[in-house]
């Protein structure tokens, strides 16, 4: 077959499932350009090029750069879907190399600015007024230019007040699903034709970045977390969070307080300012962000913190945030404590539960516990606490947790970027500062309130009701195991290297739901006997205050166990 036959048969069949062959071929072109040519020839896409040597399309110029490098570089040219796709991959150990996410932390927007016209008609389309009408003063020229949006410095009419505009790309949307479309078109043609691929899970990856992508798109979602972040902060005077204007937002336009400020890796020397407090403070508010409020800024690079005269932090862009729950915050809580008290066991333990169990993959704790351990005296032993980087720790994990089948959830690789980020910015300020000490007295004060009695009793209480629904779910499910074994659909498999483990289990089973049994009659009794005799201490009677006792003292032996 001839190669124009060749193309013309190739391309009838992508064209049923690719909206932009002539995007496809760009992508493949630039991917060549910059080495990637092997790839292509995997996926059986040569001929969409219609070219026979795909080295005579390699740019030369190219072949001294690493890598790491050239996928950098292949991104940026690719434009704002890819340069995203790089960033989002670059809070992902468990699928890139410390080298590849260093380069991809490096990634540039390299995007002209818009015309005025453009800006002008995407604010009136979205706010539905003129401009005119919103604004007294409106910059021609942007303040800050990205492959997503860019921020134009403006007054608004009717308040007189100073404010930044953010702006986001016409027509950018309908780009990013055309986009979206061939990177999912690539991965299922990775996951049949390169089997090595289809481990990482391509589709996979492709959909969490379509959910990321779009939710980074979404300007209301934008001010709902500056909102969120203005109330967590709203009695912290070392934090500046930008006012929003919310009637002058939209889907694709934000519109919030224009603070002048410069550059935290710029303040010392700009404003005279002691590095020594700047470290620090910035590393309070991300501990903040993460014990106490569970509500994190997920892309704290120094552009997007900047200081005042006064040594106040201003955050913005906040369009990347991640959410933790309590549980979640617990176990975090758990891996610093035992960071600091050299816990290699509690570490161990905590990662092991936050993380995902790949379905159908066997898991050996044991192996776990020992390649935590490892990998904690590489990064810990012969070491001062100053000298450890616990970002870089966090990120080993989790490329470590890997190798057993067990996958951390995005919340907490956007977690481990951030602290990597700012210990990176605070180290630069002050390179012998201890992250573990100045964690320390914020970590002291959210373990007094995992331990005050009111939590206690509120999680006994939750762990009661959660026995209470499993033991009333039994009946069914025994029912259901006997009706299947009747019919013959009933199989068992036993590994005995997991027996002592899993009699292990049992026996903390069974004393847990003793403890429970034991906790729940103590509260209901004590309930109960309230109106069975005069008040005494805490206006409780003496039958009441007795059960109630014992009833806390056998809840805090059941948060114990499931604490451990």
């Amino acid at each position: 077959m001839s190669t124009v036959n060749k193309v013309y048969t190739s391309l009838r069949g992508i064209s049923s499932v690719i909206k932009d062959i002539g995007r496809l071929r760009e992508i493949l072109s630039i991917l060549i350009k910059h080495g990637f040519g092997v790839l292509i020839t995997r996926l059986r896409l040569v001929e969409v090029i219609g070219v026979k040597n795909l080295s005579k399309n390699q740019d030369d110029a190219n072949s001294h750069y690493s890598t790491s490098q050239r996928i950098r570089m292949a991104l940026e040219e690719l434009g704002p879907t890819f340069i995203k796709l790089g960033q989002i991959l670059s809070t992902r150990p468990d699928l890139a190399s410390p080298e590849l996410i260093k380069e991809l932390q490096q990634l540039q927007d390299q995007v002209p600015e818009l015309p005025f016209e453009q800006i002008q008609a995407q604010i009136e389309t979205e706010l539905g007024q003129p401009l005119a009408q919103l604004f007294s003063e409106f910059d021609r020229r942007a303040l800050a230019c990205a492959s997503i949006a860019q921020v134009h410095r403006a007054v608004l009419a009717r308040e007189k007040i100073e404010v930044a505009v953010k702006v986001q790309r016409p027509e950018l949307t309908n780009r990013i699903e055309r986009d979206l479309n061939i990177l999912y078109f690539l991965a299922r043609r990775s996951e049949v034709l390169a089997p090595d691929l289809a481990l990482i899970d391509p589709v996979g990856i492709v959909h969490e970045f379509e959910k990321a992508i779009y939710q980074e798109l979404d300007a209301n979602r934008e001010l709902t977390h500056l909102q969120r972040f203005q109330e967590h902060f709203a009695a912290f005077p070392e934090v500046k969070i930008p006012i929003p204007y919310p009637q002058y937002c939209s889907q694709r336009i934000l519109t919030l307080e224009f603070i002048y400020g410069v550059k935290i890796t710029l303040a010392p020397k700009q404003f005279q300012l002691k590095p020594e407090e700047l470290g620090p403070r910035l590393m309070r508010v991300l501990f903040r962000m993460i014990f106490q409020n569970g509500f994190f800024h997920g892309d704290l690079h120094p552009g997007n913190i900047l200081v005042q005269a006064d040594g106040r932090l201003v955050l913005l862009d906040f369009g990347m945030a991640g959410r933790l729950s309590r549980p979640q915050r617990d176990h975090i809580l758990d891996v610093m404590i035992g960071i600091s008290q050299q816990d290699y066991a509690l570490v161990a333990r905590a990662f092991y539960d936050i993380g995902i169990k790949m379905p159908g993959a066997s898991y050996d704790y044991a192996a776990f516990e020992h390649d935590v351990i490892l990998i904690m005296s590489e990064h810990f032993e012969d070491r001062t606490l100053g000298q450890i980087e616990i970002g870089q720790f966090f990120m080993a994990l989790v490329r470590g947790a890997i190798a057993h089948n067990i996958r951390m959830p995005s919340t907490y690789t956007l977690l481990f970027k951030a602290l990597m980020t700012v210990e990176g910015i605070t180290k630069n300020l002050m390179p012998n500062l201890n992250f573990i000490e100045e964690a320390q007295p914020l970590v002291q004060e959210v373990l007094a309130q995992r331990y005050h009695p009111r939590r206690m009793l509120q999680d006994g209480g939750y762990l009661l009701l959660s026995m209470s629904k499993l033991l009333r779910q039994f009946p069914d499910t025994a029912r259901q195991l006997l009706h299947d074994a009747e019919q013959g659909r009933l199989s068992f498999r036993v590994e005995l290297k997991q027996w002592d483990c899993w009699l292990e289990e049992q026996r903390n089973l069974r004393q847990s739901m003793s403890l429970s049994v034991g906790f729940g009659a103590s509260i209901i009794a004590a309930s109960l006997a309230l109106d069975s005799g005069p008040e005494g201490w805490f206006g409780l009677n003496m039958p009441s205050l007795v059960l109630y006792g014992i009833g806390a003292i056998l809840g805090f032996l059941l948060l114990l166990r499931h604490w451990r």
